[in-house]
């Protein structure tokens, strides 16, 4: 299964992905979802969701996807592409808010009555939610993907579902902390923001357990259509490592 994977210090890539460049039609579909994902989160975070004693940010429902594709894109195209998909998303997502703070910005006519309501969805707290979630994006996706790439090499391309599972959890943890407390420090009780970031992460953890054998089969459903199955090597492997996990699956 793993027997064309090369091995050096930079991301390394089996064959059939020079063989297959077609393959790649994927990775675009993949990455367009990935930025739809990525504004309706931005716009939905806005939107409170529930009642006055129990309610979460709209993007709750949304984000958790954010991280499922985000480790999907990883395992099969490696480290190196979601990093480079993490980052462009975010910046046309900047590009978009900012577009949208000049739209809201310029004059209008006086019959034009919505206004206020542009102003509120697509205005400055579109424009600090999306860099909150720049940060906590940044700072949470890396980390998630690197992980899961890191933990491929080590189990050698098994347990997608568990690795999933497993830096999901992990990473929205340390995304929900940062986003949530810098999106609502100041908008609500501080009491509040707390007991919002447990009842989101506990949403998201819901997410992550139930599509995380759905994603396990489409991950290798992908794989073999595709032929495509990038192993990225962390630069902390020593030599022996590197030796020892050629012979293991059985480099020729």
């Amino acid at each position: 299964m793993y027997k064309n994977v090369r091995f050096s210090q930079q991301p390394i890539y089996s064959k059939s992905v020079i063989d297959n460049p077609s393959g790649y039609k994927f990775l675009v579909t993949v990455s367009m979802l990935y930025m739809s994902i990525m504004l309706c989160n931005a716009i939905l975070t806005n939107r409170y969701v529930g009642v006055d004693t129990l309610f979460v940010l709209g993007g709750t429902f949304t984000s958790p996807f954010i991280f499922l594709m985000d480790g999907i894109i990883a395992e099969i195209y490696g480290y190196k592409i979601a990093q480079c998909v993490i980052f462009s998303g975010f910046l046309s997502q900047i590009i978009f808010t900012l577009i949208c703070q000049a739209v809201v910005a310029a004059p209008y006519p006086s019959f034009f009555t919505e206004r206020a309501a542009y102003s509120y969805i697509l205005g400055f707290s579109l424009l600090r939610i999306s860099i909150s979630g720049f940060t906590a994006y940044i700072v949470a996706n890396l980390l998630n993907s690197y992980i899961i790439s890191r933990w491929k090499i080590l189990l050698k391309g098994r347990y997608f579902w568990l690795r999933s599972f497993c830096t999901s959890t992990f990473t929205e943890a340390v995304y929900s902390c940062i986003a949530i407390l810098m999106m609502e420090f100041n908008a609500i009780p501080l009491h509040k923001v707390m007991k919002l970031i447990i009842i989101s992460y506990l949403i998201k953890v819901i997410y992550s357990l139930v599509f995380a054998l759905p994603a396990n089969f489409f991950v290798t459903y992908i794989k073999k259509v595709t032929g495509i199955d990038v192993y990225d090597l962390p630069k902390k492997f020593t030599p022996s490592e590197c030796l020892n996990l050629k012979q293991e699956l059985n480099y020729d």
